[in-house]
């Protein structure tokens, strides 16, 4: 991966005055604040704080033929871009890499971190709560007896 593709801040995000869809996304790399446009739609006021991919000017990406410039877009100057995940793992395109356990100015992970708000605690399974474990066989008789026994109840919540 190039050296110029960091983790970065999330400073400020503002919308670009006249364009529907841009956003001006101010960063911080550790050493400088910059601005970078987006038209990433989870680039978000509510994610300022949050840790974020963006590949400095001079940064060769993987998908561009020359390396990243500094540009004019929507009237606003944009010293970068924000990478996806195509960029960096040859995965999904279009929203912006967000990857709070890194460090500010570090590079990212050579590999997609898996998301830890996404693993769930899988309480063991108690001893007869099993998948694949056999239910108790019934007996035709006890099988009459609980559906008569069902059918009672619902006619005496019907009645209440």
């Amino acid at each position: 991966m190039h050296p110029d593709i960091v983790v970065c801040e999330l400073l400020a995000v503002e919308a670009v005055a006249g364009k529907d869809k841009l956003k001006a996304a101010t960063v911080s790399d550790g050493e400088k604040e910059f601005k970078v446009v987006t038209n990433a739609p989870n680039v978000l006021p509510e994610k300022v704080g949050k840790k974020i991919v963006v590949a400095r000017v001079g940064a060769e990406v993987s998908g561009l033929d020359e390396p990243v410039k500094k540009a004019n877009v929507g009237g606003v100057v944009s010293e970068g871009m924000l990478c996806d995940e195509r960029m960096l793992w040859g995965k999904s395109a279009g929203t912006a890499v967000y990857l709070d356990d890194c460090d500010v100015g570090s590079q990212p992970p050579s590999s997609k971190p898996r998301p830890k708000e996404h693993v769930s605690a899988v309480a063991p399974i108690q001893k007869g709560e099993g998948l694949f474990e056999k239910k108790e066989k019934l007996s035709k008789e006890e099988k009459k007896a609980r559906a008569k026994a069902e059918r009672e109840a619902r006619k005496a919540r019907k009645a209440a």
